[in-house]
Formats: C-alpha cells, structure tokens, sequence
C-alpha cells in the first residue's frame, strides 16, 4: 500500500539519519568523514518528499489530503490528482470570498475538463458606473417637444442704457412705496444686501461665470450652469412643466469643505439647448418666478450685441442648436413666430443682424417684466461699463475688487501660460491681454452653457 511504503521508507531514513548524528558525534570520527556525513543528512532531509513522490504510485499531496479526511477518496482522489499545486495553494491564501469563488470555479473547470462540457464560468466584475444626475440631458431623447417662446416685436431698436433704465425703474419702486434694497443698511447677518435667491437671466456669454464668481466671492452659495442635482435649467423646466416653484429639487448644494447642506442663494446660466429651456424666453418661465419668489432679486448684466453675437459665433454651436433645436429662429413646429421667422427669413446669410435684434428684444422682455412685479428686485449692469465693478458694489454690498475677468475651457488658459485659473482680478490683467481677447470677441466673454452637464 502507499501508505506503507511511507512509513516504511520513512522509518529507514530515520534510522539512517539518526547514525549519522552518532558517529557525528563521536570523538574517534575525523572532521572529513564528519562534513560528508552532514552533507549526506542534509540532503536526504530535503529531499525525502520527492524521493518518495518518484518512487510512489500516489503523490504526497494526495496522501497527505487522503489522511487528513478532507475529500472523499472515490469522488475526489482522481480529480485531485490533476490540479496544479500553486492553482490549489493559491485557492486556499485566497482572502477574499470573490477570489475564492473565482479560484473554485477554475479548479472545477479544470477538475471536470475531461467529463463535462458545460462547466460554471466565472462572469467578468462589473465597472462601477457613475451615478447620472436627476437633471441630466442623457435622460431626454431627441423627440422632446420644444416649448412656446416669446419676444417683444417692437420697441427694442432703440433701447435705453442700463443706467437710464434703472433711474427709471427706481423712480418706479419709489412712486409705489417698495423699498430699494441698496438704499438699506447692510445687516450684521447680511452677506449682500440684496434679497435672495439672486437669479442672473443673463444670455449666454455675458458674464455668467463673472457673476457667480462675484457672489461666491461675496460669501453666497453661488452656482453656475449645474447644481449637483444636475442642469438648473433641466430642473426648471420640468418644474415648470409639474407646477412647481422653479427651482423645487435642485435649490441645495453639499458644501464639499463643511459637508453641510446649504440653500443655493444665486444662480447663473440657467439655460440649455437640449432639451431647450430658457426661463426668459420660454412662455411661464418669467411668472413662475414672480409667482413662487415674489422677493427674490433678477440680475442682468448686459453688453454690446454685436460684440455678443462675435463671442457667441466662436463659441461652440449655440447658435445653431438654438436654431435647430429651439426654434429661435421662429420656424420649428408650433413655436413659429410669424414676425422672428420673417426677420430671419430677410436677414443676410451670416444672421448677425437678426441674433442682434434678437439679443435686445430679450433685454427689453425682462426690463417690462421687471416695471410689471415691483415686489422683485430688479439690478442691470452694463459689462463694458468701466464703473461696473464700482456699481455692482454699489447695488449689492459686495466689494467691487470681487469682480473679475472670467473665461471657461481651457483654451484662454493654454494661450495665456502665466495665468494660474480661468478667473483674473479686473486690477491684474494686462492691456494687450484684453485687446487680444477683444480681437476674438472673447472679452468677458464666459459661459460654459456650450460645454455640458458639469459636477
């Protein structure tokens, strides 16, 4: 039997190992015969394993797994036989249970080649996915139905500056008996003096990123473009669409340095092409924040439109995706305006003065909506104004040295290696900087509505 032989060839190693260490011993042994004789016993002591797996019928590990009563000798032994021994080694350090499950369906596989077809594999781990935001454009397909929209017709040829509208609109809130925010003491509660939320209705490319970045420098929960909940204009849209206060789902952020959920207190660039909503040109948009924040604050920063459509042609495809899938250009199933199809229609081929026109009849819409809810705050600036900085201070509390000279991407910072952001202090960019910027069209020129979900 093997396990005879075993104990037999072990007993006779023994026996011989135990004479070598006697005569090693001995006083009458020369310290020749000494060092071969050790030699001899250490080699045998090494090797007595695999001397005895060269000369038996049945490997050691065998044995050793028959003896110790862990597999059933009829239905394993044979199978065993046939593993590789690092294979069954590694299976047992395995630490894991999904290495381990892993390394057991191997052994199976490989223990039952020679019997089955159709062994158990092991299906490849998953990659975690990122988790989509609830407000995300990936939840709309291309089907969805653009909204009606609205522009005035008339009276926005020849509009007045913004320094004379708000003479105008604070004359207005004085007649009426509203108070005028700016007017008022700062409390020591108080980050601004405006009321919140402050929501920004600027377009595209007309200092969006400046004004959260002012905010946010005046020590407000300012947010641009995405909340972490996903796009504010997707979350406002379906608002509107469910009945819901505007920003009902997407009006908290996670503080990532305090970890403290707080109240977002101004938001900016709240507009998307897909699926297209801009709370200003969309048909409720405008009485739905009067009618959920009646003491909420609008912001506008205005600039010169023909500057803006410059900016807004080398930016992307807004332009085109607010033709194509908004239908600003009056023509696109229910939201056709006889009056914007037809200026488009008669306008030259590169549009610039139709999107001008359409720039400031969007000025004029929320300068009407403004005069029609006097219990909204309404502040207009004008972005090449060289006292903006002096007069957003003015109406908000804020030190004038927050506003700063934004721009989104990375472009403007690889052709600018000295800046360290995409956000420049007014106060420390050169010159040359901003006429090369205003040779592109690119002065203050930062929107990432263009650039997709963020956060």
């Amino acid at each position: 039997l093997p396990e005879a032989k075993f104990r037999h060839t072990r007993k006779v190693l023994m026996s011989a190992v135990t004479t070598m260490r006697r005569y090693n011993s001995s006083p009458h042994g020369d310290m020749k015969g000494k060092i071969i004789i050790s030699f001899i016993s250490f080699i045998i002591g090494l090797q007595a394993r695999n001397v005895l797996d060269l000369f038996s019928t049945t490997s050691s590990y065998e044995i050793s797994s028959q003896s110790s009563g862990n597999y059933n000798n009829d239905a394993f032994a044979p199978q065993v036989s046939q593993l590789d021994w690092r294979n069954a080694n590694a299976a047992r350090k395995s630490t894991t249970s999904r290495y381990a499950e892993r390394n057991e369906l191997d052994a199976a596989n490989h223990a039952s080649s020679d019997t089955a077809t159709d062994a158990p594999t092991m299906a490849p781990m998953p990659k975690r996915q990122k988790e989509i935001p609830r407000f995300n454009r990936g939840n709309y397909t291309e089907t969805s139905e653009p909204l009606l929209w609205s522009l005035p017709t008339r009276g926005h040829s020849n509009l007045p500056s913004a320094d004379e509208f708000m003479k105008s609109y604070i004359a207005e809130k004085r007649r009426l008996g509203k108070d005028i925010p700016w007017e008022m003491p700062l409390g020591d509660e108080q980050a601004v003096k405006l009321p919140l939320p402050i929501i920004g209705l600027n377009f595209p490319k007309s200092a969006t990123l400046t004004l959260k970045e002012f905010f946010k420098c005046g020590g407000l929960t300012a947010i641009h473009t995405s909340a972490q909940q996903g796009r504010i204009a997707i979350c406002m849209r379906e608002n509107l669409l469910a009945g819901n206060a505007p920003l009902h789902g997407c009006n908290h952020h996670k503080s990532k340095k305090t970890r403290k959920i707080e109240p977002i207190e101004f938001i900016s660039d709240i507009g998307t092409q897909f699926p297209c909503f801009y709370s200003s040109l969309h048909e409720g948009g405008l009485e739905a924040i009067a009618e959920h924040y009646p003491h909420a604050t609008i912001m506008l920063v205005t600039r010169n439109a023909k500057s803006w459509h410059r900016s807004m042609s080398g930016w992307g495809s807004i332009l085109a995706h607010w033709r194509i899938k908004c239908g600003f250009d009056g023509n696109l199933n229910h939201t056709k305006s006889d009056y914007w199809h037809q200026r488009w229609i008669n306008s030259p081929r590169k549009k610039e003065d139709y999107w001008i026109d359409f720039y400031n009849a969007h000025t004029q819409k929320i300068r009407d909506f403004a005069m029609k809810n006097p219990s909204l705050t309404y502040v207009e600036v004008e972005l090449e104004d060289e006292n903006m900085a002096n007069k957003m201070e003015y109406y908000t509390g804020v030190p004038s040295t927050c506003v700063m000279d934004c721009h989104p991407g990375p472009k403007w910072i690889r052709e600018h290696p000295n800046v360290t952001g995409r956000c420049l202090s007014i106060g420390g960019i050169s010159q040359s900087t901003k006429v090369q910027d205003n040779s592109r069209g690119g002065d203050w020129t930062d929107d990432d509505d263009d650039t997709g979900d963020q956060r």
